[in-house]
């Protein structure tokens, strides 16, 4: 389910995270679902488990998982952490296409990039 790109440039425990935080958004992993345990997870991906750790402790406080004592890491059934997710993304969506409205980048342009970036699954995620 997850996977980490070691030539991307961006932090590990960013690449997690994100993935994490998209497919919370997208319904693929659903509220009270359990995330794999950090020795797992770490063992699966051939990573360091403090970067997981490190991964999971973010999402936590930023509300979009919640640990239970002996138990594990699971998705939050709070819909609004995740809403606000999605919220900053289309908020600096706005702010950048606002931005190339004032450098005078043509609509059709804006949205042949973004058709591409999604046609070639270049979305700025970790894949």
């Amino acid at each position: 389910m997850f996977q980490i790109n070691l030539k991307s440039g961006e932090a590990i425990y960013l690449q997690l995270k994100e993935q994490v935080v998209k497919l919370a958004c997208m319904g693929v992993l659903k509220p009270d679902e359990q995330l794999p345990s950090v020795r797992v997870l770490a063992r699966e991906l051939g990573i360091n488990p403090n970067t997981v750790s490190k991964a999971y402790q973010e999402l936590e406080n930023d509300k979009i998982i919640y640990s239970v004592s002996g138990k594990g890491s699971f998705v939050t059934d709070d819909i609004f952490s995740v809403q606000s997710v999605k919220q900053e993304v289309l908020a600096d969506f706005q702010r950048l296409a606002g931005k190339a409205k004032q450098f005078g980048i043509p609509q059709a342009e804006l949205y042949q990039v973004i058709d591409d970036l999604y046609t070639e699954g270049r979305t700025g995620e970790a894949t």
